[in-house]
């Protein structure tokens, strides 16, 4: 039975969601902090439980007055890297090790708590460079793993997909191996984050999965389940997971009537189909479970439990 629940919610503004989808970039509304933010926000309070909120460090600081909520929700600021590039784990050690330290600066002061501590790679990507300069800034924790084998299959042909069409995806297919690893938090190494080693310097907190199939529990494909489904998922989760760590994005609070959000991304990712308000009654009855069942805190949180 788990022991602890965290939310966790990527902000990623809208173009990055085009660039993984092959569209061309678009000047306009952005309404994923002036819209979406605000949705969540209200739904933290309703529910009474705090989040992790992964942000991107070139992006976030314009919108600093959307945030001034976190406090009082009791909230947590992480890193989401600095430009949110989906190919930054293949990069040099400089590059990487310049993004990662302008996010921190530009984030931290977003942060109730002060320093940041964890970190969660753009696409969920991460190479040895990437994690050894994560733990060189003083990060307890990352959260980039989706342990879903089934997932990486489906991006692998989302990807081919878009390049057969004639507009290449900007996101980067990865190792299957980090889609492979452990379900529960473990500690482990930069080189192998998908293995356990004991007292290894990283902090790993995979992102939740249903146990058995792996089927990946994250907003995203969660509002498109039906009830009795989400339910049957969460609950065998509840059961047999440690911990659930489960992972949101900022569009996940959006729909095809709000600005900015054009038929040709609606047409590319179907969540945006779906009402605010059917989604709203999703995330609703999912905090009401987690709350029912264990404790919800932050990652930070989570991360200050012994962990073998």
């Amino acid at each position: 039975m788990s022991w602890g629940a965290a939310v966790s919610i990527d902000v990623d503004s809208l173009p990055f969601y085009r660039q993984i989808h092959g569209l061309p970039a678009r000047e306009g509304p952005d309404p994923i902090y002036d819209v979406a933010l605000p949705r969540f926000f209200d739904l933290l309070a309703e529910a009474q439980v705090p989040a992790t909120l992964f942000l991107v460090g070139a992006d976030a600081p314009r919108h600093a007055a959307a945030f001034s909520p976190l406090a009082q929700l009791g909230c947590e600021v992480a890193s989401h890297s600095y430009a949110h590039d989906y190919r930054l784990s293949t990069q040099d050690r400089a590059a990487i090790r310049a993004d990662l330290l302008a996010a921190d600066q530009a984030l931290s002061p977003l942060s109730p708590h002060g320093k940041l501590v964890g970190f969660r790679a753009p696409g969920y990507n991460t190479s040895a460079t990437l994690l050894e300069e994560v733990l060189a800034l003083g990060y307890r924790y990352d959260s980039s793993l989706l342990p879903a084998p089934l997932y990486y299959l489906a991006r692998a042909a989302a990807i081919g997909g878009y390049q057969l069409r004639g507009r290449p995806s900007a996101s980067l297919l990865g190792r299957y191996s980090a889609f492979a690893g452990p379900l529960g938090p473990y500690r482990t190494t930069p080189a192998r984050p998908d293995r356990p080693v004991p007292h290894g310097p990283l902090l790993e907190l995979p992102m939740a999965v249903e146990p058995t199939s792996r089927f990946w529990l994250i907003g995203t494909t969660w509002v498109m389940l039906p009830g009795l489904v989400r339910d049957r998922l969460l609950g065998r989760a509840l059961d047999r997971l440690p911990v659930l760590n489960f992972e949101l994005h900022g569009i996940d609070l959006l729909d095809g009537s709000d600005p900015g959000i054009e038929p040709e991304l609606v047409a590319a990712q179907p969540d945006l189909r779906i009402s605010t308000r059917s989604k709203l009654a999703a995330f609703r009855s999912l905090l009401k479970t987690l709350r029912a069942h264990t404790e919800v805190m932050t990652l930070a949180n989570l991360a200050d439990r012994p962990v073998g």
